[in-house]
């Protein structure tokens, strides 16, 4: 069996219509939410891991995207600053180097010093 135009159309309208439904819910992330998402990547930020598992960066990448104003981005940071605040077990250096363990390029520092005023 064929894969048809008609087919490949009718799966790229169904992603379209579910990124239109998941996409505002991503933009409007509470911080339990950012919290709850990046919640795989415990175990590299507290040394636990040597590098974040592909659950971790897809967190990370799924939380950025979400960022993309920049009230969205500064609320982020707070909340990624808070998180790492709160643990005493979360090493700065490993929770900073995050993104790039996961390949991703982020405005967004994560750091328990971060001045999130100063993010845009």
């Amino acid at each position: 069996m064929g894969v048809t135009k008609r087919g490949v159309a009718c799966v790229l309208l169904l992603v379209a219509v579910a990124c239109a439904v998941i996409g505002p819910s991503l933009a409007q992330m509470s911080c339990s939410a950012v919290d709850s998402a990046l919640s795989p990547c415990s175990q590299y930020v507290t040394g636990q891991a040597n590098a974040p598992s592909a659950e971790c960066c897809s967190a990370v990448r799924s939380v950025n995207q979400a960022a993309s104003t920049t009230q969205a981005r500064r609320d982020t940071c707070e909340c990624l600053r808070q998180i790492v605040a709160r643990d005493s077990n979360v090493k700065d250096e490993a929770a900073q180097a995050l993104p790039r363990q996961c390949g991703v390029s982020v405005s967004i520092p994560i750091s328990r010093n971060s001045d999130c005023s100063r993010v845009s």
